[in-house]
């Protein structure tokens, strides 16, 4: 039996544990015990065992900008999920028990508002400086992930990480440190026309997104 097996095996056992039977829980805490001690396993291990860590790409290796990490920190708290940007890599990576469907909603998302930025590139700012085209898709993108704020959270929920998210942090990335993101946008003044209409458009360019449970009810995200 591989340690994946005994951690299954050893979740079985304590939940068979919570049994109203006292002979039935006895046995099954004994053998519970007695696993963990055979392959090693600690209580944070069994802590930790549905908690899955999964990687989204970034559009940087070191410094994305802050629309993006906006958008990580809205699906993280969707999906009860931690994130964190792993530099030089490029990824974000979501840490929780529904990792995988937060990394998952993370590379839709980033599609859908990559080719809407394109598009409005093309369309509104061809004929702007790159410094300048730049800075209002910025503002575009800062406005399309505002608007698709609420429907990720009315989509998914959004409950606290748990205490087992908080322990695998402490033991696979016990050295984070904080970073800062590229806000080509920070200002304490009153938003210009223009980049009100950036915002605008990226508004109404988000109100096409939509997320659904997929068939059944289940937890596939779906972008139509």
């Amino acid at each position: 039996m591989d340690h994946k097996k005994a951690l299954e095996k050893i979740k079985k056992c304590l939940r068979l544990a919570a049994s109203s039977n006292p002979h039935e829980a006895a046995a099954a805490m004994r053998q519970a015990r007695a696993l963990m001690e055979k392959y090693q396993v600690g209580e944070v291990d069994v802590l930790m065992a549905d908690v899955l860590e999964v990687g989204a790409r970034s559009g940087s290796k070191v410094k994305p900008p802050q629309w993006e990490a906006n958008l990580a920190g809205t699906i993280a708290k969707a999906y009860s999920c931690r994130v964190i940007f792993i530099a030089g890599l490029g990824d974000w990576s979501f840490i929780g028990e529904m990792a995988e469907i937060a990394g998952y909603a993370m590379t839709l998302l980033l599609r859908q508002i990559r080719q809407s930025r394109r598009d409005y590139i093309a369309d509104k700012l061809k004929r702007c400086k790159t410094a300048t085209k730049t800075k209002r898709a910025d503002m575009f993108c800062e406005a399309w992930v505002w608007a698709v704020r609420t429907k990720v959270q009315e989509f998914a929920g959004s409950t606290a990480p748990s205490a087992a998210v908080d322990a695998y942090i402490q033991k696979h990335h016990p050295e984070l440190e904080s970073g800062t993101f590229r806000d080509r946008n920070a200002t304490k003044g009153k938003l210009s026309e223009r980049a009100l209409n950036d915002a605008a458009n990226g508004i109404a360019a988000a109100s096409g997104v939509q997320l659904n449970h997929g068939v059944g009810g289940s937890q596939t995200l779906a972008l139509t």
